[in-house]
């Protein structure tokens, strides 16, 4: 059985089904040449055949098979029986090339062969039934094939047993049916059976791989189409390994089960992990395959999808468009409201470029695709396009044209009141009404629409990695909430709209729970499964009551309404107890909106809140302070956004690299500014010298800082000309937020001395500037500790941790070079300490392949165990007891998130504060040894003399900026690389 279930499902980021063969007409079967008295020669050369692998490349098996047909046929002399079985290898290699019909037709005529000579009931003849069933199952014809396979099933167990391959085969062939009818919860534990069988039988025989990795990629697929992402993420990666280590490198299931791993992962959200594998693939398919081909087409879009979804949308649009065109010239391939959908990928694409023209296009191809191919005007398809098109009409004030489309969506949805579509048409509603001046009704009715959603966002009894789906899936309606609450007089629900539109950031670290059991205990781990045990059970019950409000039916609604209260109170109590098994989990993963009245009253004469909401069309800025708020917007596309921000970062880069002749894109900072600070906001912004911020995925990214608050005059590469730019350091001292709350309060411990600890310069690879470049391994996803030594090391890391430590009265621990390991930092004292320094390396979290979370380098052991790895990574930061005023990452890239499209400091910074520290002050970049020190020091002891930790900040960066014994002094990327967190 080879029609594999991931071919069915094969990741929903794909948005399409099942490629199906088309009809094709059957080439004519060589004759079946049934004379007896076999010579042994051709006798053994077709008996050899029965064992053949036609999966890894199938062309090159037909063309073998049909070579040793020829022969045989030439010798006139052959075995009957062996001649029909050499048969039924063509076919499989026919089927692996979904020749479907013809595979059909000769499976049947061996079958019949067989039957005639009363050939001897094997397990090979088992085979050959659920073959048919399979081909059966692929053009549809389901009836038929459930009573060949449940043959074939019968016939397996009567003479090979239920150990046997053949009855995994037949097993899993049943749960394809069962997929097909719409059985998920039938079908899912048969496949598992089947992957334990064929598991065991080919650890213990070498044989039957392939069986192995099919069932696995299946399984995955279904677990994942079951909404359990979690746990198809864990499988997915486990069939992926397996594969690698027992395939050969350019084998058809090996790729195949590499690029499900990728997607899976995209699926799950981590898109920085999926990409370098979806990457390779892709490289591995064009080397494999002709150019059209619709498997390449698959990877291309699925790195596409993985791409847009981190924030690297210029780079997906190429690849959305070629796969587009692959699907077009085969339509016979993929269910073509598939198509629709990705044609809809690439209007959003031209959308965020700015090109509205070529975006209204391809919204009016897409729905035409839909309606083409779907079988009713009320297909989910069709009206996922109709209210697309909708809203790009809408947006050239189309209004005319945009009403009737809209009122067929809103009327024939036949979704929950939280699903997307659902929430995607009453936005659009919403925002028709406002402007047509209804912008308190829009508001209500918008609000409305979203309480549901809140409520669930909200629920502890939503699974954790839900959550970030959800959230994910909800920003916009969020933030056409923000927008339009913010025009008028309702700024309390604009203040909460722009927090919950930017949940999905603030849940930085533990985002995988089923990748991270094995590091606790086995009461913690086994908390953990029944967890996510729960949490698919959950999923499964809310998308039943979803579909029993749908379809009206009252006593179902209720009934399920009781099922999933009671699986909710369930989920909440496997909350809870994770929250006392796993040190940080609460306090990491507990996000609620703060309330408008709650953030003024806390804030002083002079300081200042500043949230920011992004989507496709601009930012929504809402300025708090102890007196009143203020809010603004900037219509500006996401693709000239995101080139602002390039433009500072290439800006940073060229400063590190040559700190003297570089310059800094002054105009982009200006621009940025400008954008971010829209004009009423600006003006409030003068009563305010102390500003916390909040701000969405890349633009937390940003160095404040560093953005130019004037007009800017000179050259860009003076140093006094940049000395005189009106840096918005000069006016506000900033820091960056993890949620509108602030930190925890923490008492200091009365009588006690400050005391330093120091963790870093370990002990790594020649030195080198940009050391995540100079690391290819790591870069490519490899953190094992040997890819860990190639990261370069710091030279002046020690000598800045010792000037650290000489400040301070007190004792103090220093852990440098070879002592810098992770098993020396947990069993340190670092609760005694009020200053912890780290100065080392941060790895992205989510950018690594296995890796979910961010980590801070340490020295790599030889050979890594599960209390040292070499990483010190944000979960095991939460385990640390700490009672720290600063904790200072002095490292390349310790404020990052999870992707590009992710916020600073979501990840460490939660983890540190939930493990017990006051505040943080972290890198945004990599940190010039020099400066790092006395950035550090001098902050620090502006601090101790009574300033607030942010005024300490501004004022050391001031002091370097205006320094004349700093090389590159001028520079942003030399004064301006610290964000502080919390204050």
């Amino acid at each position: 059985m080879r029609k594999a279930l991931c071919a069915i499902l094969l990741a929903t980021t794909v948005a399409m089904a099942t490629p199906v063969a088309g009809s094709r007409a059957a080439t004519p079967l060589p004759a079946v040449a049934l004379t007896a008295a076999p010579m042994p020669a051709a006798t053994d050369e077709l008996r050899e055949l029965r064992g053949y692998d036609t999966t890894g490349d199938p062309e090159t098996a037909l063309r073998h098979v049909e070579d040793v047909l020829a022969r045989a046929a030439r010798t006139g002399r052959s075995d009957p029986v062996d001649l029909l079985y050499a048969q039924a290898v063509r076919a499989r290699a026919l089927s692996s090339l979904d020749r479907t019909e013809e595979a059909l037709a000769l499976f049947r005529q061996v079958d019949a062969g067989l039957a005639a000579r009363k050939a001897p009931v094997t397990a090979e003849r088992a085979s050959l039934l659920l073959q048919i069933g399979s081909e059966l199952g692929a053009l549809g014809k389901l009836d038929e094939a459930q009573d060949y396979t449940q043959r074939a099933l019968d016939l397996a167990d009567r003479v090979a047993g239920r150990q046997s391959p053949e009855y995994a085969d037949a097993l899993y062939g049943l749960a394809l049916l069962d997929y097909q009818r719409g059985a998920q919860a039938t079908a899912l534990p048969r496949i598992a059976e089947a992957l334990s069988i064929a598991r065991a039988h080919a650890t213990a025989t070498g044989e039957n791989l392939d069986s192995v990795v099919v069932y696995g990629v299946s399984l995955s697929a279904l677990q994942l189409n079951v909404s359990d992402a979690e746990t198809a993420v864990v499988t997915a990666r486990d069939i992926a390994a397996w594969a690698e280590e027992r395939l050969p490198e350019n084998h058809r299931l090996r790729v195949q089960a590499t690029q499900q791993l990728g997607a899976i992962l995209s699926e799950a959200g981590q898109y920085s992990q999926a990409i370098p594998i979806l990457r390779a693939t892709l490289e591995k398919r064009r080397a494999m395959l002709p150019a059209g081909d619709p498997k390449i087409a698959m990877s291309l879009h699925a790195l596409a999808y993985a791409l847009d979804n981190s924030g690297m949308r210029a780079e997906a649009g190429p690849l959305y468009d070629r796969a587009v065109e692959i699907f077009e010239a085969n339509p016979d391939r993929i269910q073509a409201n598939g198509l629709s959908t990705m044609i809809g990928q690439q209007a959003r694409v031209a959308q965020w470029e700015g090109d509205e023209a070529r975006g209204l296009a391809l919204r009016e191809k897409a729905l035409a695709t839909a309606r083409r191919y779907s079988a009713s005007p009320e297909d989910p398809i069709v009206l996922a396009a109709e209210n697309n098109l909708a809203s790009a009409l809408f947006d050239a004030d189309r209004d005319a044209e945009a009403a009737p489309l809209l009122a067929h969506v809103r009327a024939n949805l036949k979704v929950g009141p939280t699903a997307r579509q659902r929430i995607s048409a009453e936005l659009l509603a919403a925002r028709i009404e406002a402007i047509r001046g209804s912008n308190a009704q829009a508001v209500s009715d918008l609000g409305e629409a979203l309480a549901p959603l809140r409520t669930r966002l909200l629920d502890r009894a939503t699974a954790r990695g839900d959550v970030l789906s959800i959230a994910a899936e909800s920003r916009a309606a969020f933030m056409q909430l923000a927008r339009i609450a913010s025009r008028g007089p309702a700024q309390d629900r604009a203040f909460d709209a722009l927090q919950m539109a930017n949940l999905g950031d603030l849940q930085g670290a533990f985002s995988s729970l089923a990748a991270l059991q094995d590091e606790y205990g086995p009461e913690a781990r086994e908390a953990i499964r029944s967890y996510l045990a729960l949490a698919a059970q959950g999923r499964q019950l809310h998308k039943r009551l979803d579909r029993a409000l749908v379809a009206g039916d009252q006593a179902a609604t209720r009934s399920l309404q009781a099922e999933v209260a009671a699986s909710d109170a369930q989920l909440r109590e496997a909350d809870a107890r994770l929250a006392a098994l796993v040190p940080g989990y609460r306090a990491i993963t507990a996000v609620e909106p703060a309330r408008l009245a709650d953030a003024q009253a806390r804030l002083r004469r002079g300081q200042g809140l500043l949230l920011i909401g992004s989507d496709e069309t601009g930012l929504v800025t809402q300025l708090v302070t102890h007196d009143g708020v203020v809010s603004g917007e900037a219509g500006v596309s996401g693709r000239h956004l995101m080139q602002l921000q390039q433009r500072l970062r290439a800006s940073v880069e060229n400063g590190l690299l040559d700190e003297d002749a570089a310059g800094f894109d002054r105009q982009a900072a200006f621009e940025l500014f400008r954008l971010i600070f829209p004009d009423p906001v600006r003006k409030a912004l003068r009563s305010v010298r102390e500003l916390e911020i909040l701000a969405p995925g890349s633009l937390s990214t940003v160095p404040f800082a560093a953005l130019v608050t004037r007009t800017p005059e000179g050259a860009d590469t003076d140093p006094q000309a940049l000395r005189r730019t009106r840096w918005l350091a000069r006016d506000l001292a900033t820091s960056v937020m993890i949620s509108a709350e602030p930190l925890p309060s923490r008492p200091a411990v009365a009588g006690r001395k400050l005391t330093f600890a120091g963790i870093g310069a370990p002990v790594l690879g020649p030195p080198t500037l940009l050391a995540m470049r100079s690391a290819p391994r790591v870069k490519a996803g490899d953190v094992g500790v040997k890819a860990l030594a190639e990261l370069g090391s710091l030279p002046d890391a020690a000598l800045e941790l010792r000037t650290m430590a000489s400040r301070f009265d007190g004792g103090s621990q220093l852990l440098i070079g070879a002592d810098a390991t992770e098993t020396a930092v947990k069993a340190a004292p670092l609760e005694q300490a009020r200053v912890i320094a780290f100065a080392t390396h941060g790895l992205v979290g989510g950018a690594l392949r296995g890796v979910v979370e961010p980590g801070l380098v340490m020295t790599p052991p030889r050979v890594a165990t599960p209390l040292d790895d070499g990483l010190l990574t944000a979960s095991e930061v939460a385990q640390l007891r700490l009672d720290a005023d600063w904790v200072i990452l002095s490292a390349c890239d310790t404020s990052a998130g999870d992707s590009e499209n992710a916020p600073t400091y979501s990840g460490l910074a939660r983890a540190f504060i939930s493990a017990g520290s006051r505040a943080l002050l972290l890198s945004h970049w990599p940190v010039r040894d020099d400066v790092a020190g006395r950035l550090t020091l001098r902050t620090l002891e502006g601090a101790r003399k009574g300033l607030s930790r942010a005024e300490a900040l501004r004022r050391a960066q001031l002091e370097v900026l205006e320094s004349g014994d700093v090389a590159g002094a001028a520079h942003p990327a030399t004064w301006a690389p610290f964000v502080l967190v919390g204050d």
